[in-house]
């Protein structure tokens, strides 16, 4: 599979980002935009001033409120929001053919179905072959050329080498997996820890607090792929330990920046209004609750903030509940 055109659904910052770092090393891409005004932006200025202020987009790109047209293209890139997956994927579903393939690089768990996006998928279009892209990427220093490394994971070890050649830059190195599981656990559930992260950042409660936070959520997060399937070492690369350090630390993290937010005292509600983007984790922490549940697994820090997010308990209260947790053994998951 050798092309030089590439198409990206939607027009978010982390699908911008995508579609610069491979149009700059000369491939032809396409953006599908819902939005006639999004569509006319990029192809007259070239630029995405809502998403990615300041970034001037390469020439080869180009953008289209056309689906049928954005589907030509044998390798689609798929950035809507997670919860906006299925819906998208009915309307791609009358364009698809055969030889597509469809990169999904939106980190969430659907809500009602409790299903990883690759599963949303199997179940709109059964037999379209899919890869996952996830790792500690933000969409701004990516499309500035700055060098980041994620992780792409398929179950077809042919398809994700090729597809490795094909997303790579001279500063983007993703490093191939099989497990498309553990990829997407790891994924979504760190936005529930950046939650955390944030919110011990907004107490003032002190980079050890944060540190440790980290530490357990991520023991928190592999739990959970194990029990789903994944394997265990998945959650030590780009797409686990890579992500997890990068969303639990920095305010460009719009999970983080939410926990921030928390822990000063603004109201969820609040934030929320106040936000032009998706800030996936609060979704996540309800499913993650759920699917905790579902396996019979011990996940704390997740399960205390669903409860904060959901109106349940305060933040107050949920620190309680986690620090007088009983003591455990460093090995223990």
């Amino acid at each position: 599979m050798i092309t030089t055109n590439i198409s990206v659904i939607g027009t978010g910052s982390w699908g911008t980002a995508l579609a610069q770092i491979m149009a700059v090393k000369g491939l032809d891409i396409t953006i599908w935009a819902r939005r006639t005004e999004s569509a006319e932006e990029i192809n007259t200025r070239h630029e995405n001033t809502g998403r990615l202020p300041g970034i001037s987009l390469h020439k080869n790109i180009t953008a289209t409120t056309d689906l049928h047209k954005a589907l030509k293209n044998d390798i689609i890139l798929m950035v809507t929001p997670a919860q906006a997956m299925r819906s998208v994927l009915e309307q791609m579903k009358p364009h698809i053919r055969p030889e597509h393939v469809l990169i999904l690089c939106s980190k969430g768990i659907e809500q009602d179905s409790l299903l990883l996006m690759s599963e949303v998928v199997e179940e709109v279009l059964p037999h379209t072959k899919i890869a996952i892209l996830s790792g500690p990427n933000f969409a701004k220093e990516i499309a500035k050329g700055k060098p980041a490394a994620t992780t792409l994971a398929s179950i077809d070890q042919d398809l994700v080498v090729t597809l490795q050649n094909i997303v790579a830059s001279k500063y983007f190195r993703p490093y191939v997996t099989t497990d498309i599981i553990g990829a997407q656990v790891a994924g979504a559930i760190k936005n529930v820890i950046a939650i955390a992260c944030g919110i011990v950042k907004g107490l003032e409660m002190g980079e050890s607090a944060r540190a440790s936070l980290v530490t357990r959520g991520l023991a928190e997060v592999t739990r959970l792929g194990i029990a789903m399937g994944a394997r265990p070492e998945t959650f030590l690369g780009q797409c686990g330990v890579g992500d997890i350090m990068l969303t639990c630390s920095s305010e460009q993290s719009r999970n983080f920046s939410l926990g921030l937010a928390l822990g000063q005292g603004i109201p969820l509600s609040d934030i929320l209004k106040s936000r032009n983007s998706v800030s996936e984790g609060v979704h996540t922490a309800k499913t993650c609750a759920a699917l905790a549940k579902k396996h019979g697994v011990d996940m704390p820090i997740c399960n205390n903030i669903h409860a904060c997010v959901s109106g349940e308990s305060s933040i107050n209260d949920a620190l309680k509940n986690i620090l007088n947790r009983p003591l455990k053994h460093e090995t223990q998951l």
